[in-house]
């Protein structure tokens, strides 16, 4: 080491904060966190802008979660105060903020924008601007963005590459491809079909990364990295052309044939029933936010945790004790999500309440034990191409389903079902339900993933996996779409309770306060929703001030929070109906606001079965409501409601009609209102769900169900 470097190693030395020294070996953990630190001075002279970025590039690869990110914030920020100029340094800061969120997300995406118009020839800045606009589901951005900073320029073939390489960041693939095949016809240079094959590889598609490089694989260097790339090619194509000889892999994505074949794998498991142990029931959601999905299952939860301490407090040695267990993805709010009141805990102190264990599997350890679950080298390859959601089920849950022997993993709702399913079934866990809440995703755009159809497919081809659906039209919609019999799908219906009708003080004076403003109400109308695009809230909006038009006297009530609250309140003010209309906000106390309605109504444009409209009928509310999913099951059509034409789009003029007929109809017949209640709680009462539930977590399901679905 010469003197000069032997000075700067000194002062280098001297002035970091010790936690420098400790994490520079590498280890990087939550350890760290209890260092205390030292602030570094504002300006050292000897050091250098190479240390600078060295050290915040060790700080990025050690943030994998956002707790080590703010562990390491202030370090690094004091290292950005050295060469804040620099492009290198503020990309890497930026990227650890994004880590650490300690900026809301708008506010960070400014930041990268300000960055880039700073630096416009820098494409590595807006690569990662482009990557975090993604992350932000703000798509419709990024081609304008990548035409300004980095425009199609077909004689500069670096920048095009360049160009292309971003679009696929931006999966722009369409426009990636033709941008490679425009570059390789022009110039065909090796490296083009190379990197054109890699960005083909990544996105699943081997039989076009072959093709691509076909032309130059007798020339390759094996020992090259393009030569070595070429190899692992040839020898994952040949590997997946066996699983699937009949072309089966030209335009399939080797993701989906490995999903696919890693659930096969287990079509003639045999299952081990372990009688004599208590009944361990894990019940898998995404989240517990204020949604009817998350209320079910918190219900249903609570209601076999009371059924078990019953069991165990009768001594009955003929009954299985019951173990029940809530896993949650997450139900921790991020700092931006608190400042917008997102609530993804909301139905967690009723879990706790009952003494439900309650998992976050986020949080959960990250293992890759599942690899030794099964030592077959054909399906431990499979493993390594899964969807990246399978592998955080696998390396979250299946260590937790093995440690805790479940015999019934129930998986809630679509998501769930990706990342829960092959998970339970390398555990060994016996029963699984696929529990479906809506409508499939081919018939949601916005969810739909090729993921589902691969996954459904198979599962129903495996033994102790049953297909469940809280309503007879949802369950139809999937088996249509999957192509499997009817009987395949057993029907949970929704278990609710009928709702008490008291109300703390605030909620009560409020509604005081509003009748009174409204004396001369001849009705009420009402609305239990969340504000969110899928309800349709701007439509209900709409819907009142077009019956106010007709009823003048009419009122409304609506309960609900959510993302399109501010936009409500402007609607509601250009249209002149807030002195007719109460906007409550979220609720715990629902069955106060049922009991001051005569009619409720539900514009939703996709449903599953809506808990409103039961609660509502057990209150012997009448309900208007659109036919979106199995929203026309929860009442008698004609009766004790109504069923719009149509969830799209719907006819106001119709829905104000079919409001005017029920008002009228509770005013001219009273027993209207027991009717309700009397078919709601026969169908949807808690115990029969209860019992319902217990009923499907036996694997009855046999080999027979193979000769079911090859005859649908």
């Amino acid at each position: 080491m010469n003197k000069k470097n032997e000075s700067t190693e000194m002062a280098w030395g001297q002035h970091v904060p010790p936690l420098f020294n400790y994490l520079n070996t590498g280890v990087g953990d939550d350890v760290g966190c209890t260092i205390e630190r030292q602030k570094a001075p504002t300006s050292l002279p000897h050091v250098t802008l190479e240390n600078v970025r060295s050290r915040l590039s060790e700080i990025l690869k050690i943030c994998l979660t956002e707790d080590l990110a703010r562990c390491h914030l202030e370090e690094a920020e004091n290292l950005v105060g050295f060469h804040r100029s620099d492009a290198k340094v503020s990309m890497l800061w930026l990227q650890i903020k994004e880590q650490a969120k300690v900026n809301s997300a708008d506010e960070l995406a400014k930041q990268w924008a300000a960055l880039l118009q700073v630096n416009p020839q820098d494409a590595a800045i807006l690569r990662l601007y482009v990557r975090y606009l993604m992350k932000l589901r703000r798509n419709a951005e990024v081609p304008a963005l990548i035409d300004l900073y980095l425009p199609e320029n077909i004689e500069d073939a670096d920048a095009a590459l360049v160009r292309a390489g971003i679009m696929v960041d931006a999966r722009l693939y369409d426009e990636s491809d033709v941008l490679f095949r425009k570059l390789i016809g022009r110039y065909n240079r090796p490296n083009m079909r190379v990197l054109f094959a890699k960005n083909l590889h990544k996105r699943g598609l081997l039989y076009e990364a072959v093709e691509v490089l076909a032309p130059l694989a007798e020339d390759m260097d094996p020992e090259s990295r393009a030569g070595k790339f070429n190899v692992q090619l040839m020898d994952d194509y040949e590997f997946f052309c066996r699983l699937e000889p009949l072309g089966g892999v030209a335009g399939n994505d080797i993701s989906m044939l490995s999903l696919k074949h890693a659930l096969l794998y287990f079509r003639d498991r045999e299952i081990i029933a372990r009688p004599r142990q208590p009944q361990r029931i894990g019940l898998v959601t995404g989240s517990l936010g204020p949604g009817g999905a998350e209320r079910q299952l918190a219900r249903l939860a609570c209601s076999l945790q009371n059924l078990g301490q019953s069991r165990q407090q009768a001594g009955d040695k003929s009954l299985r004790p019951l173990v029940i267990n809530v896993l949650v993805k997450r139900y921790t709010a991020t700092d931006a999500e608190v400042a917008t009141n997102k609530k993804l805990d909301f139905f967690l102190n009723d879990l706790l309440d009952a003494k439900i264990k309650v998992t976050e599997i986020n949080n959960l350890p990250v293992s890759n034990q599942f690899g030794l679950a099964i030592r077959d080298p054909d399906f431990l390859r499979l493993l390594e191409y899964l969807p990246a959601q399978v592998r955080y089920g696998l390396t979250r849950l299946f260590p937790y389903f093995h440690e805790h022997r479940f015999d019934v993993a129930s998986l809630w709702q679509d998501g769930t079902c990706i990342f829960g399913a092959l998970a339970a079934l390398l555990a060994g866990v016996p029963v699984i339900h696929l529990v479906f809440r809506g409508l499939p995703p081919n018939l949601r755009s916005a969810r739909d993933k090729p993921e589902y159809h691969v996954l459904y497919r198979a599962l129903a081809e495996v033994p102790g996996v049953y297909f469940m659906s809280n309503s007879k039209v949802i369950a139809q919609e999937y088996a249509q779409w999957l192509g499997l019999p009817i009987e395949r799908f057993h029907i949970l219906y929704n278990g609710v309770p009928v709702p008490a009708i008291t109300a703390p003080v605030e909620e009560e004076r409020k509604w005081l306060e509003f009748a009174e403003r409204t004396q001369d109400a001849t009705e009420t109308i009402g609305g239990v929703f969340r504000l969110e695009p899928d309800k349709q809230p701007h439509t209900w909006i709409r819907l009142v001030h077009r019956y106010l038009q007709r009823r003048p006297r009419a009122r409304f009530v609506l309960v609900g929070d959510g993302r399109l609250l501010e936009s409500i309140h402007t609607l509601v003010n250009e249209l002149g109906i807030q002195h007719r209309l109460l906007l409550v906000g979220l609720s715990r106390h629902v069955g106060f606001w049922y009991s001051k309605m005569d009619v409720k109504v539900l514009l939703s444009l996709f449903e599953g079965l809506p808990n409103v409209l039961i609660e509502a009928q057990l209150l012997g509310v009448l309900t208007v409501s659109t036919p979106a999913g199995g929203s026309g099951e929860c009442f008698t059509d004609g009766l004790t409601g109504h069923l719009l034409s149509r969830a799209e789009n719907p006819d106001l003029d119709e829905a104000c009609d079919k409001i005017s007929l029920l008002t009228d109809s509770v005013r001219s017949n009273a027993e209207v209102r027991e009717m309700a209640k009397k078919r709601a709680l026969k169908l949807f009462a808690v115990d029969v769900t209860r019992d319902t539930f217990i009923g499907l977590c036996k694997p009855t399901i046999t080999s027979a169900m193979h000769d079911e679905l090859n005859t649908a």
